[in-house]
């Protein structure tokens, strides 16, 4: 992920919908984009769109990260694009692969060309069993775009240098289904609507995909056409008319809200994925509802924050040098370790503080997604400074722990003088409390 400070500013230089510009090429490539200042308004998106144009003109693609482009998995092994030997090559390696497999042995047919109807249907199975193609997959529904931008919580590598988030929105991409299907166009790029649909997702995602011409991206095709066609692509606003990106602010409580609102609309899991993977998904989310609603209501009261301690849930570390002391020392797994220098321990002690501090949750060190987050940001912070290459892994695994060990033992501390009738110390009586209880 991107770290500098003008990636980190995207999405507050971004203009709000519905007016777009191309303000970051590295970000958004050559897309006119915009944001919305909260998921909920997607809603006004969708109705500026279906109210200039027509319900059905366009089609949508969720991204769970903002940086993530437009790009075919088959694309992301070519230097460019995607070239027409390597669309040949794959497409003859699948269909080797699949003899015995697949009732319908018409696919099996030596090709014509890689991008004919027979071998769009091949390309389509593949796609939904894994196989890098040519091909993008969009729906025709903005919700379930939605859904899949943020079907899944942050990916603990999605941490800057500094051991902040770096994902600070997830996107929408619409593109003009109208134009693409128009006769003049459709040499630039092609929406590809199979006839199979073995296991139903296609029907129940309202799905479709596009394909570029080889050697050219969907971006590049499109821009093409566009020009061909008279449209003026040096405007923005204008250019966003037929493909557009729309980020969303991103964090945990919007992503919970946003994925229960789509579930009561029957947008979910086991909808989308008509077998037992979707099911199982749709009941993992049913699940971490439960949980968490049952830590609300007081049914796990050591995982639900008490005002008396809630200083102590949320500061769980102490910051001066004494309490940073224990942390830094946990870097020294090794003799080449002990050769780094000691301003660049106490640094990195001093970020998994601020990072427990500001951004992990009440039991964070109860939980592994939390941890391995925490032990990524110090893998990443090490390998920036002149630490030995070998002894990394063991240090951010020896640190994290010293970190989760000084959390629980606060957090007991501070449940004891609950248990016992004492009121929690004003914060400043806190942190030199934890000061000598941490020696």
């Amino acid at each position: 992920m991107s770290s500098t400070p003008e990636v980190q500013e995207h999405y507050k230089r971004l203009p709000i919908w519905p007016e777009k510009d191309v303000i970051n090429k590295k970000v958004d490539g050559i897309v006119p984009s915009c944001r919305v200042e909260s998921w909920h308004d997607i809603d006004r998106v969708v109705d500026d769109l279906w109210s200039e144009f027509g319900r059905d003109d366009f089609v949508f693609r969720g991204h769970a990260n903002y940086e993530w482009k437009l790009e075919p998995t088959l694309d992301r092994m070519a230097d460019k694009a995607i070239s027409e030997e390597l669309a040949r090559k794959q497409l003859e390696y699948f269909r080797l692969s699949i003899r015995g497999r697949i009732a319908d042995r018409a696919l099996l047919e030596p090709y014509k060309e890689a991008n004919d109807d027979p071998s769009l249907e091949l390309w389509a199975i593949g796609q939904h069993h894994g196989l890098a193609t040519p091909l993008l997959d969009w729906t025709r529904s903005p919700y379930v775009a939605l859904f899949f931008a943020f079907e899944n919580p942050d990916d603990p590598a999605w941490i800057d240098l500094k051991g902040n988030p770096s994902n600070y929105s997830r996107a929408v991409y619409f593109l003009n289904r109208e134009f693409v299907e128009d006769s003049e166009s459709h040499e630039y790029v092609r929406i590809v609507e199979p006839s199979k649909d073995d296991h139903g997702r296609l029907v129940n995602q309202a799905g479709l995909f596009t394909l570029a011409p080889y050697d050219e991206t969907l971006e590049s095709a499109l821009l093409k056409a566009l020009t061909d066609s008279r449209v003026d692509v040096d405007n923005p606003n204008e250019l966003g008319k037929y493909l557009c990106k729309v980020h969303i602010p991103n964090d945990f409580e919007s992503r919970r809200e946003c994925l229960r609102h789509l579930r009561r609309m029957n947008i979910h899991h086991a909808s989308l994925f008509p077998d037992l993977i979707g099911s199982s998904k749709y009941c993992n989310e049913l699940a971490r509802d439960f949980a968490e609603s049952r830590r609300r209501m007081g049914a796990e009261p050591v995982s639900t924050p008490r005002p008396d301690i809630d200083y102590w849930a949320k500061n769980k570390l102490p910051s001066d040098d004494q309490g940073l002391k224990p942390l830094a020392d946990a870097l020294l797994v090794s003799d080449k370790a002990e050769l780094a220098k000691p301003e660049d321990l106490l640094s990195v002690a001093r970020m998994t503080v601020e990072f427990v501090n500001t951004q992990a949750g009440v039991d964070w060190y109860k939980r592994e997604s939390e941890l391995a987050r925490l032990r990524t940001i110090i893998r990443r912070r090490l390998s920036g400074l002149n630490f030995d290459e070998n002894s990394i892994d063991a240090a951010a695994t020896a640190i994290v722990s010293v970190a989760a060990n000084m959390a629980e033992q606060s957090e007991k501390q501070a449940a004891d003088a609950v248990a016992t009738g004492a009121k929690a110390p004003e914060k400043k009586k806190v942190k030199t409390t934890k000061r000598k209880k941490s020696k």
